[in-house]
């Protein structure tokens, strides 16, 4: 009787326990029941669990996600490519990540972990993602046209900001339907609306222009600009100025620490600040451009941000005469208290700082910092026919604007040993020499640029 019981619960438990190894079909065969999207994902079942079930059920999804993006009408697709240039295989890798994210009524299938990996099926009925497809399409083409009416009608009266937004609203209201063709009924006829909005916005930026106020200017390296990079954004043959209108600036010659973003008041003027030039490059140039990007908001989508970017902009450019810190040294090198008729120290630092750009000037009254370098080699003995030499040197580096001194660094009993006390004192300069390469010349240049 016992024996029954045991054999009665094992069988009860067997049953609601689910099967182990043995692989579903879908596992061994990807499903093609015509009428679905299939997604599998697979991945290994290690670490967190809640984890590794996530990136498979994102597997599943990109999987799907693919298979739509396939579908994508060729003919605008290539239209759309040509338009985006380099930007092309950035923007399709976009719309993947987008359509993954706007996928709805996907159904889980099923799910299996064996053998160290973790299986999810989903489908998607394609009939019925094309209905959700069909309906979104039409209240985007909706939407669009009327944002798309608009701003024809504003830069019909010379509101151009307004018709700026106006069109790129309208992008944003098709974005996900970038790469279909979209016909829609307008005036007496038909237009294929995305195409329109891209022309629309491509002519009102060519209305634009950008004109830099001083295009000159002369500059210092470590120090701000003293005058704002100016441009004024005007449009039309009467070049009225575009009010409330982003710019964006940038170095494409040199670098510097610039407030990449500016809009155009009331006088249709933009303007920004050079806080600090930091390139060494004698003739450096800034770009100023019109920032379609900066109209969009800061809760646009990457795809429509991608978009703004691969419009033809107008722009202006400033070209800086830049002329580096004058610099001034006071030396003393000395070895047993007798000035030394070469230097160590000195020529090494003037050579680095040159090939920064730098240059130098013997009267420090015309000078922004002065580098002061004093040291001195003293004996350190003899030992069995080897002299020891002990070198002590202190440099620092001062803003004789400010009288702030920048920078100060010191080396003490820095050992040289040779055949006799001169030689050695010059192997000990040369330590010191290899470290201010190494350590102390790059903390030198970062100072002075700052």
């Amino acid at each position: 009787m016992r024996t029954l019981v045991s054999l009665f619960l094992l069988l009860a438990l067997t049953a609601v326990l689910p099967a182990q190894g043995k692989k579903p079909s879908w596992v061994e065969k990807r499903p093609n029941t015509p009428g679905y999207y299939h997604g599998i994902g697979v991945v290994p079942a290690a670490g967190n669990a809640q984890e590794y079930l996530q990136r498979a059920k994102d597997a599943a999804l990109n999987d799907i996600a693919q298979q739509i993006v396939v579908t994508i009408d060729a003919a605008q697709m290539s239209r759309l490519s040509e338009k985006l240039g380099e930007l092309s295989a950035e923007y399709q890798s976009a719309v993947k990540t987008s359509t993954r994210a706007d996928l709805e009524g996907v159904e889980a299938v099923d799910t299996w972990e064996g053998e160290g990996q973790y299986w999810v099926y989903h489908r998607l009925n394609i009939e019925e993602h094309k209905r959700i497809q069909a309906e979104k399409k039409r209240k985007a083409a909706a939407l669009g046209t009327d944002l798309y009416s608009k701003g024809k009608g504003a830069e019909k009266n010379g509101a151009l900001t307004e018709a700026f937004q106006f069109q790129l609203q309208a992008l944003a209201a098709v974005e996900k339907f970038l790469n279909e063709p979209m016909e829609v009924p307008f005036g007496a006829g038909t237009i294929f609306l995305t195409n329109e909005i891209f022309t629309a916005l491509q002519g009102l930026l060519n209305q634009v222009e950008l004109k830099a106020r001083t295009p000159k200017l002369d500059a210092q390296v470590g120090k701000p600009l003293r005058s704002p990079l100016e441009v004024t954004v005007t449009a039309g043959p009467a070049a009225a100025p575009v009010v409330n209108f982003p710019v964006r600036f940038s170095f494409i010659r040199g670098a510097g620490d610039i407030v990449p973003s500016a809009k155009s008041g009331q006088s249709g003027v933009a303007a920004t600040q050079i806080a600090k030039v930091t390139g060494s490059e004698k003739l450096q140039l800034v770009r100023a451009e019109a920032d379609l990007a900066g109209l969009l908001g800061q809760n646009a989508s990457p795809v429509l941000e991608m978009v703004a970017r691969s419009f033809t902009v107008p722009d202006a450019r400033f070209t800086l005469n830049v002329v580096s810190l004058s610099l001034a040294f006071e030396t003393e090198e000395m070895l047993f208290g007798v000035r030394m008729k070469l230097p160590r120290i000195e020529p090494l630092l003037k050579n680095s700082l040159s090939s920064n750009g730098y240059t130098f000037v013997d009267d420090p009254s015309k000078a922004a910092m002065l580098i002061t370098v004093k040291s001195n080699g003293r004996d350190g003995g003899e030992y069995s026919g080897l002299y020891t030499t002990y070198v002590d040197a202190n440099i620092s580096v001062l803003d004789l604007n400010s009288g702030e001194e920048v920078y100060k660094t010191s080396y003490n009993n820095v050992k040289g040993v040779s055949i006799n006390h001169e030689k050695a004192g010059m192997k000990a300069y040369d330590e010191i020499a290899a470290d201010l390469q190494k350590k102390v010349i790059p903390k030198i240049l970062e100072q002075l640029k700052k």
